[in-house]
């Protein structure tokens, strides 16, 4: 024991420098990851709201579906004796709806229809043209716009645009905001996850898809058009821009939820392919399955692009010769039509249809499969290659949380198809990269060139490094779990081992030799759609309250301000206690935005009170005080009051928040434009920024971000603030503006550094980036997968820092009585020795324990305890399983005893732990209980399982005195 005490004061002693570098940020960082709150959600395919609604629907057909044009255009209502759905046709010569599952096939393969019968093939673009020549020339003429970002960065509900709605929802769809064009239509990019199963087989299912969207919104006093018109239009389209056939069409009555929106649908057919779905936006609906009418109502139109046109035509081609795929057109061309019955979401039975296309087409499914298997590959290499190519340009990362996981799978996915075909060698990783870029130029006719992307090639390939490299651990995890389930996962084990130990679909199936389940995607894709973010609780009505004025943007550097006290609330989160005040206009800034808010003093009726929080509810600012209003409440209404604010506190905050406009765009600049703000939290103490990067930041990446942040400070830019118009700032600016969501609203706070960054921000900003003065990185830390946090500091607080280091550097100077030029080396040297010491110090500790052990094996006594001056029990964990099988042949146990924990290990389970906890914790104390009966013991290369033992830890604070008498009661001997 007394060269352990020997080791032990020089490995403290060795230590110091160690200590001094961690004095910062034991005082600074405790900020964690905020939890979000999530409840069970009602999904589109749980489709309960379906259940509820349709029958009303299907009862009162003229109160919910156009019916007037469909005789207009000489369209009779018939039920289709295979679905039983309602559905409108031209002719007497369709029998079922029209929908592929009932017609049994595609009947256009071979034949086209339309344009197509006359051999003419049609382009993204020309599709595009004429859709966008046929509405915006309608009797109400719609108005073209651009397409949004795949990336709904303007939404905290969603990740991903997974319909032209998307775009306007939740505050156009509420009348909160305007939308940019009504009505509208839109090639918008969308992304979905769920029909991963069915892609390269059925010919109309993709992660991503170009939806030609038509929107509408009618307001209470503005009617623009709805049901009767938007079939109008489409079945103009269809017939004359497209030259259908009439007899071709179905249009099939029903019912569409999602987004949080209800209503009546109709869907149209063109012989067995679904071309579009009207969707007319009547209700809102709740998580719960409930609805309540809509005062706006709204058309919602969903085209797919790719179900009716040539979709990938030069990376196809690309990707073709480069793989130099050979497949039986006889085949192909027989199957085509039957492709449709294999969506796995309809199909009860997939082998049973298999047998079924085979019947009818005259070839045995193995040849069937074979000769579909590879060009059904690659199909989804080009359709998931395309989705990962426009999310991730439209800003969004890889990773295992959130809608990046649904990114990682598919890239993945790439990778294994690519790998299982040997195609890595034909196309590599420059073929690969190629292959976006030929994505790109097919959709450039579409959308216009693609701008430079200077990191995604890193990213590509850091993913495919990643995907190359699996962690040994995760293939331990899996081989533990086949291990249990006998070689056999059901559909909660895959996606088990998927979320919870991040081991990719094509790994599970490499390792465990099991087919992938064939609905494995569309049931991740269903599960994450039945959570969503709770809504936030409203503690306070202030509906009925007058907007307070703001002050703050017109006076910010002024530091007092007269109002008039509007009413008092009590505060439910502080016993209801009066201390709530609501005046007529304010100057103190509330929390928002991730900035903290003002504080200052109040002085009512003479006496002058401090304001220790303010927070906005709705268009309110509620100024929360220190301490209670001694009166009674009504004696206050009405009352002036002097209001001043802290403006030492102020002036540190907007230093904070304008650094971390500033970081932001420097990490835009040394990382590359994949960087977009992830969170952010600007306190008086420190400021933090979390970005999306794919990797933990380098040293050598903070001091090029730290350097790159104050040449912009020094660079004096003007910081221009001011409101525009929504419309008009997304035309000028893009969606860059929206670093934090959009917010409601048709006029927009934008905050212009120039040339440095243009952001919709309402906090408080310097009038010059001269007036930050400099900036200090304090750490970088990833947080989570694709998310990093910088934590910095800004103006006064940087000198605090700065001096703060610097009187660690002379302290250290002093102390070693060495000069600063030669702390690195002396540092260098210490923490060499410290590595040194921590070494055989462990190793003695090792020795020691076993010393013990073989003792109490070998000694007389049953049980024993030993005194332990461990600060923790991790030694102990590491080295009991060592001897924890003699341990149990002696039938013997021991217990260490520290200050602050308990550890034992039992040859026998016979040792009543939770009564130990009782009879040693102290009152209104809570000691943490940890045991487990059986220990995995490494033998050599194989792990050895020993059962029928025990092992157990008792953490917290204890009476040790209580502890040792009570062990001596129950017969322990001390060592």
């Amino acid at each position: 024991m007394i060269i352990i005490r020997l080791f032990k004061t020089r490995f403290l002693q060795t230590n110091h420098l160690y200590q001094i570098s961690k004095v910062m940020q034991q005082k600074e960082f405790e900020e964690t990851i905020e939890e979000v709150k999530t409840i069970k959600a009602i999904t589109p395919k749980v489709e309960k709201s379906k259940r509820i609604v349709r029958p009303q629907f299907e009862a009162n057909p003229e109160l919910f579906y156009p019916t007037k044009v469909f005789d207009k255009f000489g369209f009779s209502r018939c039920k289709c004796p295979k679905c039983g759905a309602y559905f409108w046709r031209h002719t007497d010569k369709k029998t079922t709806c029209g929908d592929s599952n009932c017609e049994g096939k595609y009947s256009f393969i071979g034949v086209g229809t339309g344009k197509g019968a006359k051999g003419n093939k049609i382009t993204y673009a020309d599709a595009w043209n004429g859709f966008k020549k046929s509405l915006t020339s309608a009797r109400v003429p719609c108005t073209a716009i651009d397409r949004y970002p795949v990336v709904a960065r303007w939404r905290n509900d969603v990740d991903y645009v997974a319909a032209g709605i998307y775009c306007f929802q939740p505050f156009c769809v509420t009348g909160e905001m305007d939308p940019p064009a009504n009505p509208l239509i839109c090639p918008q990019f969308c992304v979905r996850f769920n029909d991963l199963d069915n892609i390269g087989l059925t010919g109309r299912h993709y992660s991503g898809f170009i939806m030609l969207g038509i929107q509408t919104f009618n307001y209470p006093d503005k009617y623009v058009f709805f049901k009767e018109e938007c079939v109008e239009f489409n079945y103009r389209w269809l017939t004359e821009e497209l030259e259908i056939n009439p007899d071709d069409i179905t249009f099939i009555e029903d019912v569409w939820a999602g987004g949080g929106n209800l209503g009546p649908s109709v869907e149209y057919f063109v012989n067995g392919l679904e071309v579009g779905n009207m969707v007319f936006m009547q209700y809102k609906y709740f998580h719960d399955g409930s609805y309540e009418e809509l005062p706006i109502k709204i058309i919602d139109t969903g085209i797919g692009l790719e179900l009716t046109f040539d979709v990938f035509a030069g990376a196809f081609a690309f990707l073709a010769q480069k793989l130099q795929v050979e497949y039986s057109n006889d085949v192909w061309k027989a199957f085509g039509p039957y492709s449709c019955l294999l969506n796995v979401d309809e199909v009860e039975n997939v082998d049973k249809t298999w047998e079924f296309i085979s019947s009818q087409i005259g070839y045995d499914v193995q040849t069937i499969k074979k000769e579909i298997e590879q060009l059904k590959d690659m199909y989804i290499i080009l359709d998931h290659t395309r989705t990962v190519m426009m999310v991730v340009t439209d800003g969004s990362l890889p990773s295992n949380v959130g809608g990046g996981s649904n990114i990682r799978n598919i890239i993945r996915r790439v990778f294994a198809v690519l790998k299982k075909n040997n195609w890595w060698d034909k196309l590599g990783m420059d073929g690969l990269l190629q292959l976006f870029q030929e994505h790109k130029n097919d959709l450039a006719k579409l959308y216009g060139p693609f701008g430079e992307y200077k990191s995604f090639d890193q990213i590509i390939k850091q993913e495919y490094e990643r995907w190359a490299k699996t962690d040994d651990d995760k293939k331990v995890k899996l081989e533990k779990l086949l291990k249990q389930k006998n070689n056999q996962l059901s559909i909660d084990d895959w996606i088990f081992a998927m979320s919870t130990h991040g081991i990719p679909a094509d790994t599970i199936s490499q390792i465990s030799k099991l087919p992938i389940p064939g609905n494995l995607y569309a049931e991740l894709a269903d599960r994450a759609a039945r959570i969503t973010k709770a809504p936030e609780a409203i503690l306070y009505n202030t509906v009925h309250l007058q907007e307070t004025t703001n002050l703050y943007y017109q006076t910010p550097k002024d530091g007092k301000f007269q109002a008039k006290i509007v009413t008092i609330f009590s505060n439910v989160q502080q016993q209801n206690l009066p201390n709530i005040v609501i005046l007529n206009q304010s100057a103190f800034y509330p929390f928002g935005g991730g900035q903290d808010f003002d504080q200052g003093w109040l002085t009512i009726q003479g006496e002058r009170h401090y304001v220790n929080n303010v927070q906005k509810v709705g268009k309110v600012v509620l100024h929360i005080l220190e301490k209670p209003l001694p009166n009674a409440v009504d004696t206050y209404v009405g009352q002036d009051v002097l209001a001043e604010i802290d403006l030492e506190r102020r002036s540190i905050l907007r230093n904070h928040h304008t650094a971390t406009h500033i970081v932001f765009a420097a990490c835009r600049r040394v990382l590359g434009p994949h960087v977009w703000q992830n969170g952010a939290h600007k306190s008086v103490h420190n400021a933090h920024l979390d970005i999306t990067h794919f990797a933990p930041l380098s040293k050598e990446q903070e001091q090029a971000i730290e350097n790159e942040v104050n040449k912009i400070i020094l660079s004096a830019k003007q910081i221009n603030k001011g409101f525009m118009n929504k419309a008009d700032a997304e035309k000028e600016y893009g969606f860059r503006l929206y670093q934090g969501g959009i917010v409601p609203g048709n006029e927009l706070r934008v905050v212009n550094i120039d040339g440095i960054d243009v952001e919709a921000c309402c906090g408080t900003h310097c009038d010059s980036t001269s007036e930050v003065g400099w900036v200090r990185i304090l750490k970088t830390q990833k947080l989570q997968d694709g998310v990093v946090r910088l934590y910095y500091v800004a103006g006064v607080k940087t000198i605090e820092v700065l001096n703060s280091e610097g009187e660690m550097i002379n302290s250290l100077v002093k102390l070693w009585s060495i000069s600063k030029t030669q702390l690195v080396e002396e540092g260098s040297k210490i923490f060499q020795e410290k590595k040194h010491y921590e070494s055989a110090y462990n190793q003695l500790k090792a020795e020691l324990i076993k010393s013990q052990l073989k003792y109490v094996i070998d000694g007389p006594n049953q049980r024993t305890f030993i005194q332990s001056t461990e600060p923790n029990p991790t030694a102990y964990f590491s080295e009991i399983g060592k001897y924890i099988q003699q341990l149990k042949d002696a039938k013997k146990g021991l217990l260490f005893v520290a200050d602050s924990f308990i550890y034992g290990a039992f040859g026998e389970n016979n040792f009543n732990v939770e009564e130990l906890s009782k009879q040693i914790e102290e009152e209104g104390q809570q000691l943490k209980v940890n045991k487990q009966n059986k220990i995995s013991v490494k033998d050599g290369k194989k792990t050895i399982q020993v059962n029928d033992v025990l092992t157990f830890s008792v953490l917290g604070k204890f009476n040790k005195n209580k502890a040792t008498k009570y062990l001596k009661e129950q017969g322990f001997a001390q060592f």
